[in-house]
Parts: C-alpha cells; structure tokens; sequence
C-alpha cells in the first residue's frame, strides 16, 4: 500500500512582464523589469558551505529533546535527518543554495510542523548563508481542535505490484543521487510500465520533467496522474505550472485553483498563488489576478520574485489608485535595489505620489 506524498516545487523561471496599457504605465512597460527576469532556479549548487540551525521548542519556550528533524528538498524529497539534543538544537550544514523544507516531527505529544526556508549565496564569489529557523510545537490540546492545515488533500492510497514498488523506490534513492539522475528517470518509467497507473511514480516524473523545464512531457504525464488521483493537490500544482509555461493559461487556472481548494494551507501555496495570479494577468483578467498576487508575496515574501510587485503596480496604476502603485514599486525597488533603472522608476514613484495627491486634493 502506497500512500501519496506531497510535493514541492521550486518557481523554475520567473514570468514574463506585462505590456503597456495607459499613458502613464506606458513609461512604467518601458522600464525592462532587470532584477528578477532571469531568476536563479531553486535547484542551485554553487556552494555547499551553508547551514540551517535551529532550537525546537514548546510554547512555553521550553527545548524538547529528541524531536526527529528532517530535511526535504524543494520537492519534498528527504536529504537527511537528525533528533534534537537537550538543548533542542538541530543542525543540518554542507547544505547548496536553494530550497528547502525543515519538518520536526510529532513525538506523540506536541503536533509536527513544516517551514519552508530559502538559501541564497551570500555574496558574489563565495561566502555561506547561516539560516536559524527556530520551530515552535504546540500540542493537541493547544491547537484547541483544530486540525492540522492538510498538505496535499485527502489521503490516496494504492495496491502497488512489489516489483513496481521497489523500482519507484530505487528510482527515488537514484533522484536522490544527483549523479544518477537519468538512471532514476529511467526507473520511474519502468516502474509505470509495469504498472501503469502508478500515481506516485506518475506524479514523480512529472515533477521531474518540470524541474528540467520540460513542459510538455510534464503535462501530459501529470494530466494523467490527476486523472488517477484527482484530489491530489501537489500533481495538481505541478500540472498548473507546466500548462503556464506552454501559455495555455484556460488550463494553468483550472489546475493550480483546485490545488488550492484541496490544500489552501499547504507549503506550496505560496507560488500557488503567485502562478494563478500571473496566469490570470496573462489572460488579461488583471483584476482577478490582484488578490492572487497580493496573497503570493504575503505568503512568500521575499522568495517571491520580484516583478510580482511591477504587476501589482501597473494594475493600480490602472484604476487610478496610484498610491498603491507607487507603493509597490517602492517595494519592488527595496527588494531590486540593484535593478538598472532605479532612478527611472523612483522618478515614475513620484509621478505617481503626485497624481494621488492631486486626487486627494480634488476630492476635499
């Protein structure tokens, strides 16, 4: 019996910008969005010199001792492990930049609980990224009823042949290897072939193709994992990101809003949002697509592109709510502080404070 997992994806690329509409955001379209166009994937391994430590402890700022911790990769895959000691300190170190997912598990007490961290380099040309993530565990009483946010929806479980079970799990532990990779692609097609509604397997390879960025592969392996599974929240998310990078936005929406209806709470709901949002701009429903990326940065924050915040401000820009506008090129500046045209868009920032203010004053 194989039961699903759930999993994680990185943003492979972050998305295109959007056109010019009105007069005053023709000038913000002329401004080439160079901070965040060619984000880095989440997959890096530029360095191996960074560590993430931490204390787990209760509510009462008490340390608990023996707490499994665990360590996941974007999509949700485990790299290692260790147990608290009795100061409640875990430490995983020699990790690469990128994403990861810190799990302390539940120690039949105290309820477990997932974060997701990012790692950048810290500087060009070396250095490390020391990242403390202190995780606090509260027990059944104190989460007073209610249920732990679901990660993936409802539980899906399957009678696998063995030997289609231990070629998936051979293949995980080659996927898990770096240098054997395409060995591990090769045993997740075989497992499928020997049983060919394999969601796991399905859902595996899928996601894979989409970390290689290719999209049509991805899809077409994903539609029919959902099809197999149609709760399954993660296949869904993965599917919505492979039909936003072949522009088929009709179908990007359908995937990635189910995903969030089945898991609003999960750890990928964060580029969820981001995906949805931006797969509602392009299809020039940018009204639909504001609350979706307002929600994406106040899940993700930082690890959110940038460009999210020169979507939001064209769309303000828009409905002559310029204030927003230009608070969100403020942020987009704060968070791009190296972008080429910083003196460009703070000239556009107070354009747009001026308009507000002649707005304002015309409506005393």
């Amino acid at each position: 019996m194989n039961k699903a997992k759930h999993l994680l994806l990185p943003h492979p690329l972050s998305a295109p910008a959007a056109g010019a509409a009105a007069a005053l955001i023709l000038f913000l379209a002329a401004i080439p969005i160079t901070a965040s166009n060619a984000a880095a994937p989440a997959y890096s391994f530029l360095q191996n010199r960074n560590a993430i430590n931490g204390i787990v402890t209760d509510t009462s700022n008490r340390p608990l001792y023996r707490i499994r911790v665990e360590l996941l990769d974007e999509v949700e895959m485990s790299i290692g492990q260790t147990y608290t000691d009795t100061t409640g300190r875990y430490s995983f170190k020699g990790l690469s930049t990128g994403t990861f997912i810190v799990k302390a598990h539940s120690d039949g007490t105290h309820v477990g609980r997932s974060i997701r961290v990012s790692i950048y380099a810290a500087r060009i040309g070396g250095g490390s990224h020391y990242e403390q993530l202190d995780i606090v565990l509260k027990t059944r009483d104190e989460i007073k009823g209610n249920t732990v946010p679901s990660n993936s929806g409802p539980a899906f479980a399957q009678d696998v042949p063995e030997n289609a079970r231990k070629t998936y799990e051979r293949a995980v532990k080659q996927l898990d290897d770096n240098k054997q990779a395409d060995q591990g692609m090769n045993s997740l097609k075989e497992a499928i072939n020997l049983f060919p509604s394999y969601f796991l397997a399905l859902e595996r390879l899928g996601v894979e193709y989409v970390k290689r960025q290719q999209y049509e592969p991805a899809r077409d392996v994903l539609a029919k994992a959902a099809e197999i599974n149609p709760n399954g929240a993660s296949c869904l998310y993965a599917l919505g990101v492979s039909r936003f990078y072949l522009q088929q936005m009709s179908g990007a929406i359908e995937s990635l809003r189910r995903s969030l209806v089945l898991a609003p709470e999960s750890p990928n709901a964060a580029l969820t949002h981001f995906y949805l949002g931006l797969a509602f701009w392009n299809s020039g429903k940018h009204a639909d697509a504001e609350p979706h990326l307002k929600k994406a940065y106040q899940l993700g924050g930082n690890s959110i592109p940038p460009d999210i915040h020169m979507h939001l401000a064209k769309y303000y820009s828009d409905v002559k709510r310029y204030k927003e506008a230009a608070d969100e090129l403020e942020l987009f500046l704060k968070l791009a502080s190296d972008a080429r045209d910083a003196e460009k868009i703070k000239n556009l920032i107070k354009q747009l404070r001026a308009k507000a203010a002649s707005g304002s004053a015309s409506q005393k």
